[in-house]
């Protein structure tokens, strides 16, 4: 072998063993790299393990959601894709939604718990000021005044009635003898103990602020005249005082008048309800006479009876709280009278109202002496209102210090504009709505409410019938087959006894019914059904009222009656071609008005011998070359015709207006 060859031999010999230390090297690298993989694989593994038990350790993932939210903040919250959650929410049964529609927190956080968190409402606990919780032992706190409100009809005595109580003379001062607003006093009775009376107005201008007085009271005088009985008034402040559920004593006022009539008052009242103590009920009924002082005394010991039995206490300490009685902008400043319900208020407190608030400057009694201090069931007056002035009405709670009533109003002034902004973007979209099934509406050939017999072309509209006994619904049922004519017929689909509901209103809808409801209460959630989906609902209670509503609704399905009225004469006397361009000619007929008008914009007809051969409109009416928009009578004129020029002399021309009125069963 030579050395060329043996060179050659030897260079693919260790070529060989290259090759299989490559395979080799590669075969322990690839174990390795699985082995890595492998260590990784576990790692990740027991990592995973470990965060799933920290997670159900821990439970899901929390999330804080404010008060108000859209729906695109509500998504970016929950790490969804704005689209995804629309439709979501869309399965889910919610309607009429946009990106920028706004949920409450409560809603909010129901559909953040549909995702798997654990979402809560941020009520904004932190930065506002509530109630403190009620004392666990009321009895072992001392006692209060207690409140009285003076009730009753305008001009039935309410204010003299407290004149003498109080020995003052305030029913003078009034305007034309009529309260203008809210009178707060501290009254030390003969027994030597304070009462807090409120003396409401009476006339209907000043319900809300009836309303309120009751809201605040532990005790109701009613007053009612002797020789006046029960009015509309009367009757309103025993439904808020009864809407308190309040104690009430009865003061039959006037009784020196020589027509007064107590026991008349008295079986009115008995007839509306109030349970007197003369006809075995436990409402006191005293006779008095604010001008003469007669039973004062006894209107005085059922007021201090009244108010131990009732024992009413609150806790002198602690931060006050209250309530506004009337609030306005004085000589000194602007003022509001506070009735205290718990707690001392003291000047120089802080407090907050509604979204005014107020560093106490000046504590005024009703006398106008400065006090130190006012107790519970004390009404004072307040200076020092910062801003704005606070709503008759407003809870009334006392701040720990200046910053934190600037930060409960910071918060309350947030959540005003969250709820105006959320209403009126919610009335943009009800308007956007209404537009769009306007439209819709629209472009539907005819009513869909209303079906035609093809047999006798009677028009047939649904009802459903709901009662409240079987027996009434048979009456109301009866009552409505009896109307209609031959034109327009009731056909009730469905009637039953019980309360309206929402398969009701669904069938309703698709069965384009009228829903009567006799003598039964409607839920307040399936009238707002019935508002969204268009179903009309007759409410009543009296069977003769229920009668001429439908009547009503039938006869709106009966055609107008139309009549010709004409508003004037014309004879053609002539008829004139008039060249209109080239050879082309146009005929114009030389008229004279012989009764009443002839207007351009008027609906005209043509007769020739008695017999009508043209109606429409007049294209033009000419005096002389001069376009006129009316000729009277005595006048001559040129008339034409828009698209009849087959006048001849002789001819007679009326011009009439339709007249359109409705028919009813």
């Amino acid at each position: 072998m030579d050395k060329k060859t043996k060179k050659k031999h030897g260079a693919s010999r260790r070529s060989r063993f290259d090759e299989e230390d490559d395979d080799n090297w590669d075969d322990a690298t690839e174990r390795r790299a699985e082995e890595r993989r492998r260590r990784k694989a576990e790692r990740k593994a027991q990592r995973d393990l470990e965060v799933e038990a920290v997670e159900e350790a821990s439970g899901p993932p929390k999330l804080l959601i404010p008060e108000f939210i859209n729906l695109a903040n509500l998504a970016s919250a929950l790490k969804l894709k704005p689209d995804f959650l629309l439709n979501s929410l869309l399965e889910m049964g919610f309607e009429n939604l946009s990106p920028d529609s706004i949920f409450t927190g409560e809603t909010a956080a129901l559909v953040a718990m549909e995702f798997g968190y654990d979402a809560s409402v941020d009520t904004g606990g932190e930065r506002d000021l509530r109630v403190r919780p009620p004392p666990e032992d009321v009895s072992s706190l001392p006692q209060r005044p207690p409140v009285v409100t003076i009730m009753g009809h305008v001009d039935h005595g309410k204010t003299t009635l407290l004149d003498w109580l109080r020995k003052s003379s305030v029913a003078a001062q009034e305007h034309g003898g009529i309260t203008q607003h809210i009178g707060a006093f501290m009254v030390k009775m003969s027994s030597g103990k304070s009462i807090t009376f409120l003396d409401t107005p009476g006339h209907a201008a000043f319900l809300t602020m009836r309303q309120r007085g009751a809201n605040v009271t532990d005790i109701v005088v009613l007053v009612v005249a002797a020789d006046d009985s029960v009015k509309p008034q009367t009757l309103e402040a025993l439904k808020h005082a009864r809407a308190a559920q309040v104690p009430m004593i009865v003061a039959i006022n006037k009784i020196d008048k020589p027509d007064a009539r107590p026991d008349q008052v008295k079986a009115d009242l008995a007839r509306y309800g109030v349970e007197i103590e003369d006809f075995g009920g436990e409402v006191q009924v005293v006779c008095v006479s604010g001008k003469t002082g007669e039973g004062m005394e006894d209107l005085e010991e059922n007021i201090i009876t009244l108010s131990e039995i009732l024992d009413v206490r609150a806790e002198p300490d602690g931060m006050a709280e209250g309530h506004i009685l009337e609030a306005s902008v004085k000589q000194h400043g602007k003022s509001a009278t506070i009735l205290i319900k718990r707690g001392t208020l003291r000047p120089g407190d802080s407090i907050v109202a509604g979204t005014a608030w107020a560093r106490v400057r000046v504590l005024r009694n009703e006398a106008g002496v400065e006090l130190t201090e006012a107790p519970p069931g004390t009404p004072v007056e307040v200076l020092g209102w910062r801003d704005e002035l606070p709503a008759a009405g407003d809870e009334v709670l006392q701040a720990p210090d200046e910053d934190r009533a600037r930060t409960a109003i910071g918060y309350r002034m947030e959540m005003r504009y969250r709820e105006e902004s959320s209403k009126q973007l919610a009335e943009q979209e009800q308007r956007q709505r209404e537009k769009e099934e306007a439209e819709r509406a629209a472009a539907e050939a005819e009513a869909d409410d209303v079906e035609v017999d093809e047999e006798t072309g009677t028009t047939m509209v649904n009802f459903t019938v709901k009662g409240d006994v079987v027996g009434s619904v048979e009456a109301v049922c009866a009552t409505i087959q009896e109307l209609g004519n031959h034109e327009v017929q009731p056909r009730i689909l469905r009637f039953s006894a019980g309360q309206v509901s929402e398969f009701d209103i669904d069938h309703a809808a698709t069965s384009r019914s009228t829903i009567v409801n006799f003598n039964n209460a409607i839920p307040a959630h399936v009238k707002r059904l019935a508002e969204d989906k268009g179903v009309r609902i007759l409410d009543h209670t009296v069977i003769y009222h229920l009668s001429d509503d439908v009547r009503q609704t039938l006869s709106a399905h009966l055609s107008d009656t139309i009549t010709h009225k004409v508003i004037g004469e014309a004879e053609i006397l002539q008829i004139f071609p008039i060249n209109i361009k080239g050879r082309t000619f146009r005929n114009i007929a030389g008229c004279r008005i012989r009764n009443g008008m002839i207007t351009r914009s008027g609906s005209v007809r043509v007769l020739r011998r008695g017999e009508k051969v043209f109606d429409g409109k007049i294209d033009a009416l000419k005096h002389g070359k001069k376009d006129v928009s009316e000729m009277r009578k005595g006048t001559e004129c040129g008339v034409s015709f828009d698209g009849f020029e087959g006048f001849e002399v002789g001819d007679q021309i009326q011009t009439y207006e339709e007249v359109r009125e409705k028919r009813t069963l």
